[in-house]
């Protein structure tokens, strides 16, 4: 109960700061920072599961490189369990992890001002998806795009816009496609699924929320251009 309020006053306390900033006023932004994979401590704020956890063969784990990145890697087994009820195996995923809630609820990233979910990876060849979980009233409902990788083995910044990202549940894609709730981004992940034996291999940076120069979220915008009298202004200077 303690904990609880505690994580209610926090809210109240950044909310506070952030009308005093004017956060909403400050107009353009290129970037929202929401997760680093970088120390020990950023990988506490993830899960990692993998069909082993229902009694598949699948082995998947998540640690720090000794560059300072993430990496997510293990090994895909479809081999399926003694379990009859179990009819497909062969998948592993981390996410985010749910941040605690207050009696606000819980607290979410607002994506809304952005057009990419943004991924600083290095990886292999092996198939995988970017997952959003938003703060719906279907816990099970996922949002997935593919992450495509162009060069394999090397560093690379993948953007994917937002409104790209298909409504799934349970891996099925969804006849009824609802708009993502981009003001409720709750949980952000990584998954393979990409029905092959073996290794996969994946290294994290960042994930951000972004825009480009000439983007605003879903509106595009134009870049400032200098007028006449800051270019007569700038000659002055030198």
């Amino acid at each position: 109960m303690f904990s609880f309020l505690r994580r209610t006053v926090n809210v109240v306390g950044e909310s506070s700061l952030k009308a005093l900033r004017m956060d909403g006023l400050q107009g353009w932004q290129k970037e929202l920072p929401m997760f680093t994979m970088n120390t020990s401590k950023d990988l506490q704020q993830w899960v990692i599961g993998c069909d082993k956890d229902i009694g598949g063969f699948s082995e998947a784990k998540l640690e720090i490189t000794p560059e300072g990145v993430g990496k997510f890697s293990g090994n895909l087994s479809l081999e399926l369990p003694a379990n009859t009820e179990i009819q497909q195996s062969g998948y592993a995923a981390i996410r985010s992890k749910v941040r605690p809630s207050s009696m606000f609820g819980t607290p979410c990233f607002d994506t809304t001002l952005f057009r990419y979910l943004a991924l600083r990876v290095r990886g292999d060849h092996r198939k995988y998806f970017v997952n959003i979980q938003t703060d719906g009233v279907i816990q099970t409902d996922l949002y997935q795009h593919r992450l495509f990788l162009r060069n394999p083995g090397e560093w690379q910044t993948v953007m994917i816009p937002f409104r790209d990202f298909v409504l799934t549940n349970n891996g099925m894609i969804q006849e009824d496609q609802i708009e993502m709730m981009r003001e409720r981004v709750k949980t952000v992940g990584i998954s393979i699924t990409d029905r092959e034996d073996g290794p996969f291999e994946i290294e994290l940076d960042w994930i951000k929320a972004m825009n480009t120069e000439t983007t605003e979220g879903d509106m595009d915008r134009r870049p400032r251009e200098t007028t006449e009298d800051e270019v007569d202004f700038t000659k002055s200077t030198h």
